[in-house]
């Protein structure tokens, strides 16, 4: 009995580490989806913010700065500003995504002399799949995230 009982040992030895190559890579694949969207998750959170912040930052200007002239991208001062505010809390994603649009609005138009009513700021990030590209790209047509965020305050500086 002790002799067949060492002859089974033996041969069980590099079953761990068959096994182990086996579930691997699955295990790596369900950790990567989680770590993914744990990614895009903070990319909407940061764009959720800076557009929450310039937003904040022109409804609450007075209505002389917001005729003050002087912005860059032929807008006022105090939009350039706001996009100044925005592209700042954005910039530590720059490098990690495909793109960043910012766009500012007063009642639905470029931001001028007139004083709104409604401001908005959207902040739109691309975030392409590094992972799950080619996968993503047959099923969904795309291997790019769009991230839109939005943030409409009514003006309150009179």
């Amino acid at each position: 009995m002790g002799v067949r009982y060492k002859q089974f040992r033996r041969s069980v030895n590099g079953s761990v580490a068959v096994e182990m190559a086996l579930i691997l890579p699955l295990f790596l694949i369900l950790l990567a989806g989680p770590l993914y969207m744990a990614r895009a998750a903070w990319f909407y959170s940061v764009g959720q913010k800076a557009a929450h912040d310039a937003t904040r930052y022109i409804a609450t200007a007075t209505q002389a700065e917001l005729r003050t002239p002087g912005g860059g991208f032929n807008e006022a001062r105090v939009p350039a500003i706001a996009r100044w505010i925005a592209q700042q809390e954005l910039g530590e994603l720059v490098p990690l995504t495909d793109g960043i649009a910012i766009t500012i609005l007063c009642d639905g138009d470029v931001c001028s002399a007139l004083t709104p009513t409604r401001v908005r700021t959207g902040v739109q990030i691309t975030l392409h799949d590094n992972l799950f590209g080619g996968l993503t790209m047959d099923y969904l047509g795309s291997a790019d995230m769009t991230m839109n965020s939005d943030v409409t305050m009514r003006y309150v500086a009179q």
